[in-house]
């Protein structure tokens, strides 16, 4: 990977830091860690097999529960026999829906819920603990054994007997809202889950028939299966004696998952249930929702009086793991003669699965409608999206969220009509591209953005991929008879979280703030600990640093702690890209309160106000005198409380707690160039350079910037190429139930990537940062299905589906010299 230095932002830094702390930067003179690409100190953990996951804890007296899992995909249940199970030697017990019922216990919950346009609540079927008369997804859980050992527990799952009477499925989106449609949930007679539209659509129709040209497409978006590396895990003890309960959970919301365990599922006390996060084998969104089996897994720990553990099998988590995308979309786009965009209409059915989970309904509700009109000027547009329920395993967060979606549809739309109106695509997206005193820009779906200079960005694009001499070379290799293709997508993210008041206006059941307490000891040295969890993200080193530069003290003497909610404050967790803009902001904030009453004490301590002071290289200092001292000593002498002012204005300890509500999510912005290789011998397509420029605003570390740039792209190059999750259209059967047939990205199928940024300051956050994270995983799907109609236009190739495999791409081209 190779990275180009990035454009701006130091001047800007400065000037965000003094948003926030009201200390002007030349008085606080340490080191400079914002910028810099320092390296994360958890890796050797990580590297050398010594971090510990949650399957690595190991209690005395441990017990293992497995699930039974429904093998339809739409069934009715009618009867369960357990008691061949309860008998098996080693069993400890079983639970069926009959026993959560009689138990009074709650229901999982959706946190954001998605009214219908006129104003009615979404039809919501929460994903049950157990399924009670009906299973609708192949996976579904019917019974859960707990036993001495995991082997025990899987042989009691396969002595419960259960008859079930199968019932026609719909697991094809394109079929879930036909009117002939198997009905999923019967009590809401239709499979809408909420029907959200945004702009005129009369007016948008008037656009597109007065247009020069409209370019049309079908644009599905394949399924996917998250999979990180490792499974989802939970081990839960219980201690009767304090009637508290110790829940071990690969989440990026610790706190949350202890709110929805405690008062939506199993109503305990919240603070009686601790939850630890260790080390996270990878979650990309997966391991931030409401898990089914977590429920079970605590309460059985109570019943049984003895610590539960379950972890899922590779073949269970892909039946059962949340999963993404899922789209059927028809879309136009209208243009004028000169290319300039007149209108977009957009008309989408995404899949939600059996079940509501608790993200679900906001990604094709809110997420995909406001990045759909992308970095383009569109003057008309209406969009409907109708959410659907579906046979198949529920749907949520995966990274990009809606965007990648969006980003599909939009730039496949513009390619192919820069094509048909023989414009070039370079020159279409100059054409019509916001440009940067355009901002703060209104979109007719309802978002502002931010802050941002497309223009700039996309010229950054080319000239790090040399586009002119792409072409160059793609024009001589087609002389050679080989087919090279170029393409583009250029694209808005959507990071953080918008203010808690608007969030809870929509009906949402989470804040949009972050907390942090930064804590310095006596001997100098601080704990930063924040409400969101690091699973990759290099939380570490990016949280220290912010902390460092504003106490002045060095990096290496900053330690971060998070995931524990009997340690850190409450917070909202890691998703969406917030992390450093909401919680980096509420350790900013908290670090200035600890800096100013050090100051303060410093001032004390040498007879001087504070306005004569300045502070360099840890050390307070009166400028033209020998009176100096350390920042050490000044901890010293605050925890020791013996050299206090005497009026009280300064008490004993040295931290503060923060916490940051931002006023608005922010904008990231990319542009991605693919260069592929396509052999129209057998269809097999090849990615082989890949371009990105991205604009996160401030970048706090440049190093994990790119490789979560890096990361995205592996996955979204899987979206383009490999990964589809297959269900059979008659009877909703999984068939992609493993590797062997779920393909997901190896290191051989990634090209060569250069990278570039450029920082403008996002105005929603003192720090000026922008999500980082996501927009890897956005763009490749687009870039990528933009090049390979580019290789292939000339042989009558207009569109191919994702994923582009080698049986696609052959039969497209065979197709295409058929009707020739």
């Amino acid at each position: 990977m190779k990275a180009v230095y990035r454009e701006g932002g130091e001047a800007e830094q400065a000037m965000s830091l003094e948003r926030v702390s009201g200390v002007e930067p030349s008085s606080v003179r340490g080191t400079q860690y914002i910028g810099k690409p320092l390296l994360r100190p958890e890796d050797r953990k990580l590297l050398s097999g010594r971090a510990q996951y949650v399957d690595d804890v190991q209690l005395r007296d441990m017990a293992f529960c497995c699930f039974l899992r429904s093998p339809h995909a739409h069934a009715r249940i009618v009867s369960i026999d357990t008691d061949a199970a309860e008998a098996l030697p080693g069993v400890l017990k079983v639970i069926t829906a009959k026993d959560w019922t009689e138990s009074g216990l709650g229901e999982l919950t959706v946190v954001h819920p998605m009214p219908f346009s006129d104003g009615r609540p979404m039809n919501t079927a929460t994903r049950p603990a157990f399924a009670k008369d009906k299973v609708r997804h192949v996976g579904d859980i019917v019974a859960a054994v707990i036993a001495e050992s995991r082997d025990i527990a899987l042989q009691g799952v396969e002595s419960i007997i259960v008859e079930f009477e199968a019932l026609p499925a719909v697991s094809d989106v394109s079929r879930a809202l036909d009117p002939d449609a198997p009905l999923v949930h019967e009590q809401f007679g239709t499979n809408a889950v909420f029907e959200v539209r945004k702009g005129d659509e009369a007016e948008t129709l008037a656009a597109l028939a007065a247009a020069h040209h409209v370019t049309e497409l079908v644009l599905p978006s394949n399924r996917l299966a998250p999979s990180p590396i490792e499974p989802r895990s939970y081990v839960c003890s219980y201690d009767a004696a304090d009637d508290r309960y110790t829940l071990w959970a690969p989440t990026q919301q610790p706190h949350y998952l202890r709110r929805w365990l405690a008062v939506y599922a199993l109503f305990i006390p919240e603070h009686k249930l601790q939850v630890i996060s260790p080390a996270v084998g990878g979650s990309f969104g997966i391991k931030g929702n409401f898990p089914v089996e977590v429920s079970t897994v605590v309460w059985a720990s109570r019943l049984i009086g003895r610590p539960v553990k379950w972890t899922a099998t590779r073949s269970e988590a892909l039946m059962s793991d949340t999963q993404a995308r899922d789209h059927y979309t028809t879309a136009r786009m209208g243009f004028s003669a000169d290319g300039q965009i007149v209108a977009l209409y957009v008309d989408t059915v995404a899949a939600l699965g059996g079940y509501l989970s608790n993200f679900a309904p906001s990604i094709p509700g809110n997420s995909y409608p406001q990045t759909i009109t992308g970095l383009y000027r569109t003057p008309k547009l209406f969009l409907r999206v109708r959410g659907a329920y579906t046979n198949t395993v529920p749907v949520d967060a995966y990274r990009g969220s809606g965007r990648p979606e969006a980003c599909w549809v939009n730039e496949r739309l513009l390619e192919n009509g820069a094509r048909e109106l023989g414009i070039d695509v370079v020159e279409i997206r100059k054409r019509n591209m916001i440009n940067a005193e355009d901002f703060p820009y209104r979109t007719l779906a309802g978002r502002t953005y931010d802050s941002g200079n497309p223009t700039q960005l996309f010229r950054k694009l080319l000239d790090i991929a040399d586009y002119d001499g792409l072409r160059r070379r793609q024009a001589e290799l087609r002389r050679q008879g080989q087919l090279m293709g170029i393409g583009l997508a250029c694209f808005l993210d959507k990071a953080g979280t918008g203010p808690s008041a608007n969030l809870a206006s929509r009906g949402g059941l989470h804040g949009g703030y972050e907390s942090a307490v930064v804590r310095v000891h006596s001997d100098g040295r601080a704990t930063v600990m924040a409400g969101t969890h690091c699973h990759g993200q290099g939380h570490r080193i990016t949280y220290a640093a912010i902390a460092a530069q504003q106490l002045g003290i060095p990096v290496e003497h900053v330690d971060v702690l998070e995931g524990d909610t009997d340690k850190v404050p409450f917070g909202n967790g890691t998703w969406g890209g917030r992390s450093t803009s909401v919680a980096g902001s509420a350790i900013l904030k908290a670090a200035t309160e600890v800096i100013h009453k050090a100051t303060r004490l410093a001032a004390h301590l040498l007879g001087c106000a504070v306005d004569e002071l300045v502070y360099e290289a840890s050390v307070f200092r009166v400028p033209g005198t020998d009176k100096s001292i350390t920042f050490a000593r000044v901890a010293d002498v605050i925890y020791h409380a013996a050299n206090l002012p005497q009026d009280g204005s300064i008490t004993p300890g040295l931290e503060a707690t923060a916490f940051y509500d931002p006023p608005d999510s922010n904008d990231p912005q990319a542009m991605h160039l693919a260069v592929v290789m396509v052999d129209p011998e057998t269809g097999v397509v090849r990615c082989t350079d890949y371009f990105t420029a991205d604009d996160c605003g401030t970048i706090i570390n440049p190093m994990i910037v790119e490789g979560q740039v890096h990361g995205g792209l592996a996955q979204g190059l899987g979206q383009a190429l490999l990964e589809q999750v297959v269900y059979d259209h008659d009877t909703g059967q999984l068939i992609s139930g493993s590797f062997t047939d779920y393909a997901m990205p190896r290191a051989d199928n990634m090209p060569r990537l250069t990278t570039t940024f450029l920082e403008t300051p996002a105005p929603s956050n003192p720090l000026g940062v922008k999500g980082g994270s996501e927009s890897g995983a956005i763009g490749p799907p687009a870039a990528i299905g933009n090049a390979v109609v580019d290789a292939l236009w000339d042989h009558g190739v207009k569109h191919i589906p994702t994923p582009l495999t080698s049986e696609k791409v052959w039969q497209a081209i065979r197709q295409a010299r058929m009707e020739k």
